[in-house]
């Protein structure tokens, strides 16, 4: 039986799709039979699954990622159609009030809601509504923290605040000026074994999988 993360967050520019597509990767990497779902009419995790497939063409060696497309007005249909992977990864548009019922409905559906969040007040402003609809129906979720500084005054302050609302994941994303290069070919960091800022995907993917598969 397929296992579901959601990635969603109301902020814009948190990293939704940066994430879920390390996630695929690492997921595929670990030998798991992955699809990535993009509801986001942007297409930006499609775009970048487009990508893959191209660069696959000539190096057929990267893990393969598929990425299929769907609407939130018939969200069920491309869960059905990813049924048979072991992992399904959704991406989500950032304005969930808009789409509250059917994003609401797909987090219920899910084994984790993945929260991207970035270490301002703004963010901690918008994420905590979400954080706390998804407490009330139940749903399961992980904060996690995306272009973190630890060296700046705000973050121990900010993080606190969130601790407070939250589950927040251990492992933080930092701040990587070359983290969006990789998506230029359908790659991520996880494609290259020297990538700055490789070892902090991997542990956000142990921590995911130990979350979701245990």
């Amino acid at each position: 039986m397929s296992k579901t993360i959601l990635v969603s967050s109301p902020k814009g520019g948190s990293g939704k799709s940066v994430i879920a597509r390390h996630l695929l990767t690492a997921a595929a990497q670990d030998g798991l039979n992955v699809t990535g779902i993009d509801y986001d009419r942007q297409g930006t995790l499609d775009k970048w699954g487009q990508r893959r497939v191209h660069t696959r063409s000539k190096f057929p060696d990267f893990a393969p990622v598929p990425v299929i497309t769907g609407t939130l007005q018939n969200w069920r249909a491309p869960l059905k159609t990813a049924s048979q992977a072991d992992l399904i990864v959704i991406d989500t548009p950032p304005s969930v009030e808009d789409h509250m019922a059917a994003i609401t409905s797909l987090a219920q559906a899910a084994d984790l809601v993945i929260v991207p969040s970035v270490c301002t007040q703004d963010d901690v402003d918008s994420v905590a509504p979400w954080i706390e609809a998804l407490s009330t129906t139940h749903c399961r979720s992980m904060l996690v923290l995306n272009r973190a500084n630890r060296r700046t005054n705000s973050f121990a302050r900010v993080r606190g605040r969130l601790i407070k609302i939250a589950d927040v994941c251990p492992v933080e994303l930092p701040q990587l000026e070359d983290v969006h290069v990789p998506s230029a070919q359908g790659l991520t960091l996880l494609d290259f074994t020297k990538s700055r800022g490789l070892e902090s995907f991997e542990e956000l993917w142990t921590c995911t999988k130990r979350r979701v598969f245990q």
